[in-house]
């Protein structure tokens, strides 16, 4: 008596655990596993239904034996009469000797086989979990807890065709092997974006067979469970046949749904939009020849990724290398990093102005590291430095050494500071590393404020700003505390603060004994932002520098270069008086794409003060 599927209505054998059409669970099967019911003699906890595969249902589970790692559990199916022991039997052997094959397939782009087992009447293969979407979230699909439709749209051309290439590597393996082992259910649901490394992974190798699959009699067209999944199903297997070649026909047809989201499952082995412009018509011509109807007319997996590869080639032309200074260039991943952290300036001015990441994306085929660089920017969008430190520390952690600290102030002295003043001063370190110094500052007393962190750049000195407050600090009695600057990989350093505030007039007619100028220049950190070549000047920026002693001050600016005008540049400044200096940038006597210098106030006979001023030329990158 014929069995019917609770959730598409088709007539099944009687026996049968799961629909031939749909792959629901039938009668009993429907529900034989529990959250928390253990497997395998306790190796195994249930933690959840994760959906159902090509040949059955598939559970998350806690391998309890190994510190709860989470691996997947997918039961296999085989249709046979199980009133037939010997029959039975031989299934138990096809699955157990498919199982030993499997486990030994090693390749970044197909979990890992942990282990097999039978229990209860039901085969099981453990598989490596995959964290990660599938490729079908992202298409027009029916959800399927609600039975709504959810909305979507084509992937990106360069996503497609890349992790389009990654599976063709896949398939070539496979071929590979001895016997050859074809997947015989490549589909949208079938990939994986596995969201550690972001290559596509492809998964549910439970209908895979390591033999040239062969079926007596007249196959059934819609069972799905084992002819694959209809619509994405090479013409073969509904004639009980599949080989390597088979596997490249259901990945053209996935290549195809993404590129277009129209799904082939709803016109079968017809795929309209290959005409028409939606698909570039290069890209067209290779789907048809990965489409063909007869095997061999049919591309293999190398010939696939080989033809998709030239088209990617043409796309760009020749690889076009990233040339850095010196005449130096990189053509791969690993050399950009080498080549940035040697030219740290170089790059992270590349990385922000977009050409770092059009060239991963564009030249290398990367959409992984050019989504990192994009996300490092807007991550840091005014510091081009700390977004380069991201991006190299997300893609090779490892390659990126801690900076080496060189402390250049030992210690900050003010004499005869005023009284109910917030005095900003800075400590000068130099990155002699070649990684992104980074660490980490705090002071020992409530009247000097730092800020908790702070980094430098390789080959650079920087500022750690400080603040000096006298508002609580006695007059006539000198006070002392210390700025602990304490690097990664470092040992700390210590900067010691003095502070003398100065004691009040003793009265009418009367004055203090002489004491030495002290000026305060603000912001300690100036910038242009990024100007254009085409711009004949940026500016002016405003400072102002105030005299916090008691005694006249002489400031002279020093160590202009010649594209920066200073206005202006020698002043007297009363005791208590303030003084705007202005700062304009000449663009035509600019060399460099970045300028980064200290200008010096120089203060007779009193401490002098230096600023940091910045500025960037937009430069075009090698798309714009």
């Amino acid at each position: 008596m014929s069995v019917a599927c609770p959730n598409c209505g088709r007539l099944n054998r009687t026996g049968a655990r799961y629909c031939a059409s749909c792959q629901a669970p039938l009668g009993a099967a429907a529900a034989h596993l529990q959250p928390g019911q253990f497997l395998d003699g306790g190796s195994y906890r249930v933690v959840r239904a994760l959906g159902k595969g090509g040949m059955g249902a598939v559970w998350l589970v806690a391998q309890t034996k190994a510190f709860d790692r989470l691996a997947v559990l997918k039961e296999v199916i085989e249709y046979f009469d199980p009133s037939d022991a010997q029959e039975r039997e031989r299934a138990l052997d096809r699955f157990e000797a498919e199982a030993r094959t499997l486990g030994d397939l090693k390749h970044p782009g197909i979990p890992d086989l942990y282990a097999y087992f039978s229990e209860g009447g039901h085969n099981y293969l453990v598989m490596e979990y995959i964290e990660g979407p599938d490729l079908t979230h992202g298409l027009t699909r029916e959800d399927g807890d609600t039975g709504q439709l959810v909305s979507g749209g084509p992937f990106p051309a360069d996503a497609v065709l890349g992790y389009t290439i990654q599976i063709c590597e896949v398939l070539e393996y496979l071929a590979k092997r001895t016997p050859p082992v074809v997947h015989n259910d490549i589909k949208p649901g079938n990939i994986i974006i596995d969201q550690n490394s972001g290559r596509a992974v492809l998964v549910d190798f439970g209908t895979a067979k390591t033999r040239y699959l062969r079926v007596p009699g007249q196959p059934d067209g819609t069972r799905a469970s084992v002819y694959g999944t209809v619509g994405y199903a090479a013409p073969e297997l509904f004639h009980g046949h599949s080989e390597p070649r088979s596997d490249v026909y259901s990945l053209a047809a996935t290549a195809y749904h993404l590129l277009t989201d129209d799904d082939p499952r709803d016109h079968p082995m017809q795929y309209p939009l290959l005409e028409g412009g939606s698909i570039p018509p290069a890209v067209a011509d290779i789907l048809r020849a990965a489409l063909a109807h007869e095997i061999d007319d049919r591309l293999t997996a190398t010939e696939f990724r080989e033809r998709l590869q030239a088209y990617l080639a043409g796309q760009t032309g020749p690889l076009r290398a990233l040339t850095f200074p010196d005449g130096e260039a990189a053509d791969e991943r690993d050399e950009l990093l080498a080549l940035a952290l040697k030219h740290w300036s170089y790059a992270a001015g590349i990385l922000h102005d977009g050409t770092l990441a059009d060239w991963l994306r564009r030249t290398l085929h990367d959409p992984v590291a050019a989504q990192a660089a994009e996300a490092a920017v807007q991550q840091w969008p005014h510091s081009p430095d700390a977004a380069l430190d991201q991006f190299i520390r997300q893609l090779a952690p490892s390659s990126l050494p801690p900076g080496l600290m060189e402390l250049r102030t030992s210690s900050i002295q003010l004499y005869e500071a005023g009284r109910n003043q917030q005095i900003r001063q800075q400590i000068e370190v130099t990155n002699r590393g070649q990684g992104y110094l980074r660490g980490e500052a705090f002071a020992t007393k409530p009247w000097v404020k730092v800020d908790q962190a702070f980094a430098c750049p390789p080959g650079r000195t920087c500022n750690v700003p400080i603040e000096i407050d006298t508002t609580s600090l006695p007059p006539g009695q000198p006070q002392v505390a210390a700025v602990t600057l304490t690097p990664v990989g470092g040992d700390p350093e210590v900067v010691a603060v003095q502070v003398s505030v100065a004691a009040p007039q003793a009265g009418p007619g009367l004055s203090t004994s002489s004491s030495a100028p002290i000026v305060q220049v603000s912001p300690s950190q100036v910038g242009f932002g990024t100007v254009s070549r085409e711009d004949l000047s940026a500016g002016p920026v405003s400072l102002t520098v105030a005299n916090l002693g008691q005694t006249t001050a002489q400031v002279r600016v020093q160590d202009a270069p010649r594209w920066l005008l200073v206005k202006p540049e020698t002043f007297r400044l009363a005791a208590g008086a303030r003084q705007t200096v202005k700062l304009v940038a000449r663009i035509d006597k600019v060399r460099r794409s970045k300028e980064q210098l200290r200008l010096k106030f120089a203060v007779d006979g009193g401490p002098d003060q230096t600023i940091e001023v910045n500025l960037n030329l937009r430069r075009r990158g090698l798309f714009r």
